[in-house]
């Protein structure tokens, strides 16, 4: 078998009305999304998406005539567009998809199958009152969901902590409460100042008391010294590199910060091969691994899969914030919405590599390349 093309599909999907997200001061009017789609010369496809593939053409040059299982030769030839050129990896994740329908067995299984179904942690996107925030988190407790994160981004953090002091207060130790500090990465035209050490060490000393199952990206995802200054002042879970562009730089956020959860996401850094070589480090060092899926559906998809196969962590993000983001709104891209059972686990769509093929017809309406 062996690789033949290499296509891609743009589509901007419409949020009505926008979407306000903590971290982006400019309210979202619209998602804009990129479909993947590998071909062979058998006939068998594999799809992913996540993020913008601007090289395409350059990667299909080098992919066509590879044998798709021959995964650590895709990983590597993306390694090299990755050096020089746009983030490569949605490509690597449609060849896991397309090897998965190959040999018919889901990607979860064949990469390792550790686990069946993940605790979903989920994941807020907007900023609103302490009280709003409580009713939201006891919604979602009566839905079955045992795990929420929090955004921080109020010009005082300690407005932010008022939050996480009100939910706790709403639904007792019955939830775990993870907290996103935003420091990690700005958005575009964003020049909010970043948090210092001493500013995250009296963070982290006041969030203790309430028993925070992490504190995620609390400094620079650069500032490999401030984590591990941070590590030794604070008895919480540090979490961070959601958006290292290399392994190199998560080897260092484990090894040198100290970090004890890793975050980077398979279809923004390394791809899964790369992502699981991470996984692999973190679990050496006693730490865990548990992926930023905030890209689209369908990394959440791609991401759950290499989580169920590697991660240790018991817990995966799942964007999803009602009423201003439900599943439906999330997961545009995907035929069917995913859902967190009752019991506030998660697991992929059923059938081989993905379990997901795009409705392409569906998609039309919004597609814009």
């Amino acid at each position: 078998m062996q690789i033949t093309a290499v296509e891609t599909r743009r589509y901007a999907f419409p949020f009505e009305p926008p979407l306000r997200v903590a971290w982006d001061p400019v309210p979202r009017t619209r998602q804009e999304a990129t479909v993947v789609i590998v071909s062979t010369d058998e006939g068998i496809e594999g799809c992913a998406s996540g993020d913008a593939l601007p090289d395409r053409e350059l990667l299909e040059r080098l992919l066509v005539g590879v044998d798709p299982l021959r995964t650590e030769v895709v990983r590597e030839l993306c390694e090299t567009v990755d050096l020089h050129h746009g983030r490569p990896w949605t490509v690597e994740a449609a060849v896991w998809d397309l090897i998965g329908r190959a040999l018919e067995t889901p990607c979860w299984q064949l990469l390792g199958g550790r686990s069946e179904r993940l605790l979903a942690y989920a994941s807020s996107a907007e900023l609103v009152s302490p009280d709003e925030r409580a009713e939201r988190a006891q919604a979602l407790h009566s839905e079955g969901i045992r795990a929420v994160k929090i955004r921080f981004h109020h010009a005082d953090w300690r407005e932010d902590v008022a939050v996480v002091e009100r939910v706790r207060d709403a639904v007792g130790r019955a939830v775990e409460i993870m907290v996103d500090a935003n420091q990690g990465w700005r958005m575009p035209g964003d020049r909010e100042p970043r948090w210092d050490v001493a500013t995250a060490v009296q963070c982290a000393r006041a969030l203790e008391p309430l028993g925070v199952y992490w504190l995620e990206e609390p400094l620079r995802t650069d500032d490999v010294d401030g984590y591990r200054a941070l590590r030794s002042r604070t008895d919480l879970r540090l979490a961070a590199g959601e958006f290292v562009r290399s392994a190199h730089e998560a080897r260092d956020l484990i090894v040198r910060g100290g970090v004890d959860v890793i975050q980077t996401d398979a279809v923004l850094t390394g791809g899964i091969s790369g992502c699981r070589r991470v996984a692999a480090l973190a679990d050496l060092h006693g730490r865990m691994w548990s992926p930023h899926t905030w890209s689209n559906g369908y990394g959440l998809v791609v991401n759950l899969h290499l989580a169920l196969a590697v991660s240790t962590c018991p817990f995966v993000e799942v964007p999803f914030d009602p009423p201003g983001l439900a599943a439906e709104r999330r997961d545009w891209l995907l035929p069917e919405p995913l859902r967190i059972a009752g019991d506030g686990s998660i697991t992929p769509p059923p059938g081989p590599g993905f379990g997901v093929r795009p409705d392409f017809d569906a998609l039309e309406q919004w597609r814009v390349g």
